[in-house]
């Protein structure tokens, strides 16, 4: 049932569950998992194997949607 609050129409409308990028630094094809560095030099597992090592993928939620452009990164403390 569609609801009349606005409020939970604007929620309705933001993107949901965590979303980062990664550096892929092994596939395991047998399990369907990646492991995969992020910014922070933490590594994960993350669930699909579409992306080559040594590349960077779009994870979100624990799976992996897809390669992400390897673009540079800036830290700017203010």
């Amino acid at each position: 049932m569609a609801t009349v609050n606005p409020w939970k129409k604007f929620i309705g409308l933001l993107p949901g569950g965590v979303r980062t990028v990664g550096t892929v630094t092994a596939v395991n094809t047998a399990r369907g998992t990646s492991t995969v560095e992020l910014r922070n030099g933490i590594g994960i597992t993350a669930r699909g194997i579409d992306v080559a090592v040594g590349s960077k993928a779009f994870i979100v939620d624990g799976q992996i949607t897809g390669p992400a452009p390897d673009l540079p990164q800036y830290d700017i403390e203010v």
